[in-house]
């Protein structure tokens, strides 16, 4: 399931950052069901990564074609390609409650990276 839909032109949203090294700092988010986010992702690595946002049926599907296909560098709406050192934006509405991640889906990183847990809640009232 996907965590939620794309935005195209967002316009100015609040953004939510996190930076991988290896390891996602923070390792955790926890947002509001219906808000709107631009997800700045830094990739402080010497490497580049194909991050990926969804719940781990998707990213577990997404996954399979990266193994099958391990160069592939195709930016979907729910992934972001970042090169060494860069920083990338995923502007998103995070609209369907549950536990996404957030992950590498190039073949050679899976299953070695630890995915950014992102918990959708829904509103207090």
């Amino acid at each position: 399931m996907a965590a939620g839909t794309a935005l195209r032109e967002p316009g100015a949203l609040t953004e939510v950052e996190a930076v991988f090294s290896g390891q996602w700092q923070p390792q955790t988010l926890s947002l509001i069901q219906d808000s709107s986010r631009a997800l700045i992702l830094a990739n402080s690595t010497p490497d580049w990564h194909l991050f990926a946002l969804g719940d781990s049926t998707a990213l577990r599907d997404q996954n399979l074609i990266h193994r099958l296909m391990p160069d592939l560098r195709k930016d979907y709406p729910n992934t972001r390609l970042s090169e060494p050192g860069s920083t990338v934006s995923l502007a998103w509405r995070f609209d369907v409650t549950g536990t996404f991640e957030l992950r590498c889906v190039r073949a050679d990183h899976q299953d070695q990276e630890a995915p950014l847990i992102i918990s959708v809640v829904p509103e207090a009232r």
